[in-house]
């Protein structure tokens, strides 16, 4: 429903009361606090929440695309101050292909894979890196995935 500040009480209520481990909707939940926390631009608090989880959900693709979206954001709104996380967002991306796609941890198809190729593909593309570039939105477009067909016809 976008009713992001509403759900921001719920979400942190969720995560004091959720156990660390040993259930299955614990990860999904976390990794929408941190796409919620986003959608807020509450950064400090998507910075803590990440560095507290990296260890519990670091193979889970889905967090580390979270991640990588999160960095993006946070440093686009302010680069003077979150400038030290820039290399945080390709590592976010390429362990997102490293960790593929895992049907176990009931993620979003693409977050370890195709969507993950692209967003790489993007930033070595806005690096002034087209060959390598190329080579993210090639392995995207092979799995079907449009935009990256679009990107791949611009940079050639």
């Amino acid at each position: 429903m976008k009713e992001f500040a509403r759900a921001d009480g719920y979400f942190e209520r969720f995560y004091q009361l959720v156990p660390d481990s040993g259930t299955g909707y614990r990860s999904s939940g976390v990794i929408s606090y941190i796409y919620n926390l986003l959608e807020l631009k509450k950064y400090e608090k998507g910075f803590q929440l990440i560095a507290a989880e990296k260890q519990s959900l670091g193979a889970y693709a889905d967090f580390h695309f979270a991640c990588g979206a999160f960095y993006t954001q946070a440093i686009f709104a302010d680069i003077q101050h979150y400038i030290g996380y820039l290399p945080e967002i390709e590592q976010s991306y390429r362990r997102c292909l490293e960790i593929g796609e895992v049907p176990e941890h009931e993620g979003v198809f693409g977050n370890g894979s195709f969507k993950a190729a692209y967003n790489l593909g993007v930033w070595f593309e806005v690096n002034g890196k087209a060959k390598e570039a190329s080579a993210y939105y090639k392995m995207a477009a092979e799995k079907g995935y449009q935009p990256a067909k679009e990107r791949l016809k611009k940079i050639i």
